[in-house]
């Protein structure tokens, strides 16, 4: 449904290097342990001692009592006599705004705070959740403004649709981040008032033109490749919904092109190419098996395949 999409020029740069993900911090920490008056943790103690195999459950507790809810991803154990030194080491996500692949931005959109998550994957679609909620207010003010600016009746419906589809969207990935025991935060978002044709043929190059086909790459992705039965499921249907709202956004495109001058659309073209730059710099640092997620050469394969079949080119008035 993808391909043959209208598009512009891009360069594909391998930029992405180990630790530069924005979307996650690696976070280590250190602790003395001592089990001398408290039994579970002298068992573990010395079950580390005895077999390293044991040290991820002593690195575990410890965690806990710490109270950090996440997974070691690292786990050194050195000891001491009676007592170890334990240094562990785990990802967080920093929960940006643009990590989550999936949804359309609205402008207004407030950073998500209080995401809660015991591990990447938890915190991966708790995001998600985040932005297919910040997604539905995305659609119904584009509505408005194509509405506003007498734009044919179908690309009204169209986004009406689309937010429909966001809904449901928010509520699956709801789900999903509880099954992985998160708790997505909630979408706050401040609306504009009706904006001007170039401001939302910009938002739209950006937003739908390069992330919502994007993220329709990659839900179409992970529908294929994600280990969770329920999650291969749950991307088969997105997959669909988002390859719709990127036909969606690119006729909003070719709609607006012809309105736009010589200088605007140049403006356009480079918030594109910014999108598409951001995208190319920040994905798939952190696969995430469960969720069919791209490790970090399979998402620059997929950012350049994307390039190459849909944002090159010369169609749609763009240079």
């Amino acid at each position: 449904m993808l391909v043959g999409l209208p598009a512009g020029g891009c360069t594909i740069v391998d930029a992405v290097t180990p630790g530069s993900d924005p979307c996650f911090t690696v976070v280590e920490k250190s602790f003395l342990v001592s089990g001398l008056s408290d039994a579970p943790l002298r068992l573990r103690l010395e079950s580390c001692r005895l077999d390293v195999d044991a040290c991820p459950e002593l690195c575990a507790i410890v965690m806990q009592r710490a109270g950090v809810g996440a997974t070691a991803e690292v786990c050194d154990v050195k000891f001491d006599g009676e007592d170890a030194a334990v240094k562990v080491q785990y990802t967080v996500s920093t929960n940006a705004s643009n990590c989550a692949s999936e949804g359309r931005r609205p402008p207004g959109l407030q950073p998500p705070s209080g995401l809660e998550a015991v591990d990447l994957a938890g915190a991966w679609l708790a995001q998600a959740a985040w932005l297919e909620a910040a997604s539905v207010p995305a659609f119904l003010h584009l509505a408005r403004e194509l509405r506003a600016l007498g734009a044919p009746e179908g690309l009204v419906r169209g986004a009406l649709s689309a937010a429909e589809d966001e809904v449901r969207h928010t509520a699956v990935m709801t789900a999903l981040a509880h099954r992985y025991g998160a708790r997505p935060p909630r979408a706050q978002v401040s609306l504009p008032p009706v904006r001007g044709l170039e401001d939302i043929a910009i938002e739209n190059a950006a937003e739908g033109c390069v992330r919502e086909t994007f993220g329709a790459v990659l839900a179409l992705w992970q529908s294929h490749t994600a280990a969770d039965p329920k999650v291969r499921a749950a991307f088969r249907v997105i997959a669909r919904d988002e390859a719709r709202h990127a036909a969606l956004a690119w006729a909003v495109d070719r709609w607006a092109t012809p309105r736009l001058s010589a200088e605007a659309l140049a403006r356009v073209a480079a918030a594109r190419q910014a999108a598409i730059c951001q995208l190319r710099d920040s994905g798939g640092a952190h696969a995430i098996v469960a969720l069919g997620l791209p490790s970090a050469p399979q998402a620059r394969g997929l950012v350049a395949r994307a390039c190459s079949s849909l944002w090159t080119g010369n169609q749609g008035g763009y240079s």
